[in-house]
């Protein structure tokens, strides 16, 4: 199996999810080597990250609920091999698709649990929801906006973000972005952004957790162009 990377993602510790475009299936996948998540030395074998293409065979079935489970995969992790083959654009003929809203991106299921400072938070879908739990918008460049929120205490990146139907206050998971903003706060998330144009915004839903064992968040997987 091809897959072309397009979501790296920082989960806790040292756990990461990987997503990509199954380009013979032409569907989204989740690979889970050995069923588990990948570790920072796995990623750093393999050499890792958004737009590169590996082979990978897939091993067994995926147990799971839904949403995840729609794209879940096991792979053999001896199997894993890099084709050093990177992608020539986010958009076009044979890129990962991608829709106008949030809404679109996840079936009409999206749900959230107010209003703050204009945008709707708490994004997020049922826990079950039989859909795909990995999507992409397409948007202009000044439909999106990095801040530090401080929740608590405890800051994090996040982004303001605006659809064709409404605007969204959302937690960034991207381990890029999430890198840059360590280094340099959000600003510089910002500023790693083109100033003007057409944006390809991965998003995702986060598995639930103890705190919140019916819900999926909605987040942001990454921002390409």
């Amino acid at each position: 199996m091809d897959i072309l990377i397009t979501d790296v993602t920082e989960m806790h510790g040292d756990n990461y999810c990987v997503a990509g475009w199954d380009t013979a299936g032409q569907r989204l996948v989740r690979p889970l080597p050995d069923g588990n998540n990948w570790s920072a030395a796995l990623l750093e074998k393999h050499k890792i990250e958004p737009g590169v293409t590996i082979q990978a065979t897939p091993q067994g079935s995926p147990t799971g609920r839904y949403p995840h489970l729609t794209e879940d995969i096991l792979i053999d992790p001896a199997t894993i091999a890099g084709t050093n083959r990177r992608l020539q654009a986010w958009f076009g003929a044979g890129a990962p698709p991608s829709v106008p809203s949030l809404s679109d991106a996840f079936q009409h299921s999206v749900h959230t649990t107010g209003v703050w400072d204009g945008a709707k938070k708490g994004a997020h879908v049922q826990v079950g929801t039989r859909i795909g739990s990995l999507s992409a918008l397409k948007m202009e460049r000044r439909n999106i906006e990095f801040f530090e929120n401080n929740y608590r205490g405890e800051k994090s990146l996040r982004a303001y973000m605006s659809d064709s139907e409404a605007r969204y206050s959302l937690p960034v998971v991207a381990r890029s972005l999430r890198e840059l903003y360590r280094a340099g706060g959000s600003m510089a998330v910002n500023q790693s952004l083109p100033s003007s144009g057409i944006l390809h915004v991965r998003v995702g839903l986060a598995r639930p957790w103890r705190d919140q064992p019916d819900k999926c968040t909605v987040m942001i997987n990454g921002v390409y162009w």
